[in-house]
């Protein structure tokens, strides 16, 4: 049997490259959307840890590592989901994939509809649950700091429209057409995610979906 030498010296024989080839053929690799889906998973086992402890015990009597122990992970992985334990305890970053952002972006069809389908999309990936958001969003109303960043939270659901609708447009975030835009989509999300707590069975994206529907009358609607 041949055997093949490498830089460093080392020799591997001939059979076994094409073995470590075959293997590496047939081995299936970790995809993308499998690896988000796992970090979305991880990410709301966190969240439902802290959002029960808190409930409990009260914000100020829970600790990170408390959450990390009724989540069964390490103090680690948690900072690798979240810089701090308030941070759970806020709606989650809608964060559009890239390749989703682009297709809107470039998109040729009429604004409002295209924008909402971006959305359904990401909000069925994201799955977020009802029972959750609602204990979160009741624990938020009785803590001001964490009602400062909720707030944050939804500045940066406008802020990643803005910078949408700018690209889409052609136009500069900061100017006011997109500026505009944003803050009606961000106030009819925030409208949207509080109606969607309150009802019973539909979900988060076809709430939003029949809120944002009045949208291009909403004006002339309540004028007449």
């Amino acid at each position: 049997m041949i055997s093949i030498c490498l830089e460093d010296g080392q020799q591997i024989q001939q059979g076994n490259v094409a073995h470590m080839r075959r293997h590496a053929e047939t081995m299936t690799p970790v995809k993308p959307d499998l690896r988000k889906r796992r970090r979305l998973r991880t990410m709301e086992t966190i969240r439902k840890a802290a959002t029960a402890l808190v409930f409990e015990h009260g914000l100020d009597h829970v600790t990170v590592e408390m959450i990390a122990e009724e989540a069964g992970i390490s103090l680690r992985t948690f900072f690798n989901y979240f810089a701090y334990k308030e941070e759970t305890l806020i709606p989650p970053p809608l964060g559009f994939p890239p390749e989703a952002a682009a297709q809107f972006i470039s998109g040729q069809g009429e604004l409002l509809t295209d924008l909402q389908d971006l959305l359904d999309e990401r909000l069925a990936e994201m799955e977020p649950d009802r029972a959750i958001i609602r204990t979160i969003m009741t624990i938020a109303d009785a803590h001001p700091r964490l009602q400062s960043v909720r707030e944050y939270t939804f500045r940066q659901y406008e802020a990643e429209f803005r910078t949408l609708l700018g690209q889409r447009l052609g136009l500069p975030p900061e100017h006011q057409t997109p500026t505009l835009m944003a803050a009606v989509i961000s106030a009819s999300f925030r409208v949207a995610m509080c109606r969607w707590i309150e009802e019973g069975n539909v979900s988060m994206a076809e709430t939003l979906r029949n809120i944002m529907a009045h949208l291009p009358t909403l004006f002339g609607d309540a004028l007449s």
